[in-house]
């Protein structure tokens, strides 16, 4: 794999965690309930951790990158994604947060296909994995705070 483009590759994802981090961050700063408000800034400090976890990978390339395979029940694709609003509900915010990931995800997914390189290509799906382990992480929540009479 060419360097630069891989360099390019990692500040391109690298990009994105920052642009989510961000999202929720002023989330946070905007919605009226305390414990939605929690929410998007714990949201924002896990876009953080990722964010982190690709530099560490920028600077270390020969490592293999490898995220956990989550069971993906397909919650996210089953939802409409709301508006951010200052009334935003727990559930409402859990909607934003998982279509934000799908789509990351998808994103990804995309770009692997585009690709003629099978190391790039493998790049791109293990960053569309951790994007669908976040989606199911957040799915999870969601199935919890939308419909607390199943547990």
């Amino acid at each position: 794999m060419d360097p630069e483009f891989f360099d390019r590759l990692m500040l391109d994802a690298i990009a994105e965690e920052i642009a989510a981090r961000e999202f929720y961050q002023k989330a946070a700063r905007q919605v009226k309930d305390r414990n939605v408000a929690a929410l998007f800034e714990q949201l924002s400090k896990d876009e953080n951790e990722h964010r982190n976890t690709l530099e560490t990978f920028r600077f270390n390339p020969l490592a293999r990158v490898e995220f956990a395979r989550a069971q993906d029940f397909r919650v996210s694709e089953q939802e409409a994604e709301p508006p951010l609003s200052l009334d935003m509900s727990p559930k409402e915010a859990l909607q934003l947060a998982m279509k934000k990931e799908e789509k990351a995800a998808e994103m990804y997914r995309r770009l692997a296909a585009g690709c003629r390189d099978p190391a790039i290509s493998r790049l791109y799906l293990e960053l569309a994995e951790m994007e669908r382990g976040h989606k199911c992480r957040l799915e999870e929540l969601f199935v919890n705070a939308a419909y607390p009479e199943c547990w």
